[in-house]
């Protein structure tokens, strides 16, 4: 009976469990396909290496005097270059002008020190003073001579545009700084208020503008004295459409002689100006150098201010105690690399089994990790070349424009060719400074952040080969 019963229970219990619910077994999910867009896609390899490009960076700096007339030489530049500066900051000291014109003889000192800037490999952060003393008075000229020495200087600054990256306004002031003036002499507020106080500076910054060709810029040292020479206010801030435009709005730069100095470098700028700067160098030249006491200069701070001025250059040589705080920081390395701009080249994708005389795509895809973009005009091509017959080549200039590649983020180049004839073909992207002096010359030509990618005898940056069948 027991049997029985024990039976009964088990199999009630079997067929209980047998009603119950399965526990759901989850279902394999489809597997995306991947897109066949007629492509075939490579990476390319980012490069850690620490290389010279135009335009950009830490520099050196070189100082040429009227009373002790030295011109910049080839050889420097050359040695400058090597050592991985690709910018000289030069001031032209005219102590013994302050009352006359410019003699022959230092004009052609610029002109020297400009033939070996281009002969060097180099370009220049200019600007052009009376005094580095503060003690030496008059410190400036009176604004008639100011404006009759940049008369003289012009045709310089246009035959040499090439190889000026920027210009400082200079001219006013000790060390051209627009401050420590002898206002009392020459007529330049060391303080200017009022709009009268500003005049004298505006008319050297018009000056200064017209003498130069439009696609260069001139700096000045605050960002009030932008405000108030243009009379703009600082919600009047560049747009992505009046950026390059060749207006003074567009045309008129900052160099921080007082980096990361204090909490306001110095007075450079104010919880107006400064959001000001931010927003305006994204589309014009931000450097300069930095100073005591760099109560502000760890690299948290240097990193912040460094990304959101978009900076393109600064003073190798001074001041050497904040640098020392970046070495010690962890940062200084950081900051080689990414100031200015620093290109990386992450895809590049071609038709599939391309055929001669039928369309063959080609697309790039770069980022920006630099802190700022180029802000000088620059050509760009993509270039097809084949690999037995260098004749048999195919140029193609992509609708870009690599002043508006901006940190962070990605960027597409793409070109179509149509390739004659079958055979191997490399293809390259081709970065040269525009100018005809300078365009053939790979030392001002950019390279991008890539492993086995830089043709040091071109200046071309390698992406692939491709088969034409």
């Amino acid at each position: 009976m027991k049997n029985t019963f024990c039976y009964i229970v088990l199999l009630a219990a079997v067929l209980f469990t047998a009603c119950e619910s399965p526990e759901p077994q989850p279902q394999p999910q489809p597997q995306p396909q991947p897109i066949d867009d007629g492509m075939l896609h490579r990476s390319l390899s980012v490069s850690d290496e620490l290389f010279n490009n135009p335009e950009r960076g830490f520099h050196k700096a070189f100082e040429c005097h009227s009373n002790s007339i030295t011109p910049l030489t080839e050889g420097t530049v050359k040695a400058f270059y090597n050592a991985g500066y690709t910018l000289i900051h030069i001031d032209f000291y005219m102590e013994d002008y302050r009352d006359k014109l410019i003699d022959e003889s230092y004009l052609d000192a610029v002109r020297k020190s400009m033939q070996a800037l281009r002969n060097g490999g180099c370009k220049c952060v200019l600007r052009f003073a009376y005094t580095n003393n503060e003690n030496q008075s008059p410190r400036e000229a009176p604004e008639d001579f100011v404006l009759q020495h940049i008369a003289q200087i012009k045709p310089i600054l246009q035959e040499y545009a090439d190889v000026i990256f920027v210009m400082e306004a200079g001219f006013v002031g000790v060390w051209g700084e627009w401050y420590y003036t002898s206002d009392k002499f020459t007529g330049f507020k060391q303080n200017p208020i009022t709009d009268e106080d500003y005049e004298s500076r505006r008319h050297v910054l018009n000056a200064l503008l017209d003498a130069l060709p439009q696609e260069r810029m001139v700096c000045v040292r605050t960002p009030l004295f932008k405000l108030k020479c243009l009379r703009i206010s600082a919600s009047d801030t560049i747009t992505r459409a009046e950026a390059y435009n060749g207006t003074p709005k567009s045309r008129v730069a900052a160099h921080d002689d007082a980096i990361m100095a204090n909490s306001s470098d110095l007075g450079t700028f104010n919880s107006v100006t400064r959001p000001y700067w931010e927003a305006d160098t994204k589309y014009t030249i931000y450097g300069g150098e930095s100073c005591p006491p760099g109560s502000e200069a760890s690299c948290e701070k240097t990193l912040d201010q460094f990304l959101k001025m978009h900076i393109g250059y600064i003073n190798n040589d001074y001041y050497r105690p904040t640098i020392s705080k970046w070495l010690s920081g962890g940062c200084l390395d950081q900051i080689k690399h990414e100031i200015g701009y620093r290109f990386e080249g992450r895809e590049v994708a071609t038709t599939k089994n391309p055929k001669s005389g039928e369309e063959l795509k080609v697309k790039l895809s770069l980022v920006n990790v630099g802190f700022s973009s180029p802000k000088n005009p620059r050509d760009i091509e993509m270039i097809l070349v084949n690999t037995a017959n260098e004749k048999d080549r195919y140029v193609v200039v992509p609708n870009s424009d690599p002043r508006f590649w901006f940190t962070d983020e990605i960027q597409f180049v793409e070109a179509t060719f149509s390739p004659k004839q079958a055979g191997t073909y490399k293809l390259y992207l081709n970065l040269p400074d525009p100018k005809p002096n300078l365009r053939n010359n790979p030392r001002y030509s950019i390279r991008l952040a890539n492993e086995n990618m830089w043709e040091e005898t071109t200046g071309y940056n390698y992406l692939t080969t491709i088969t034409v069948e």
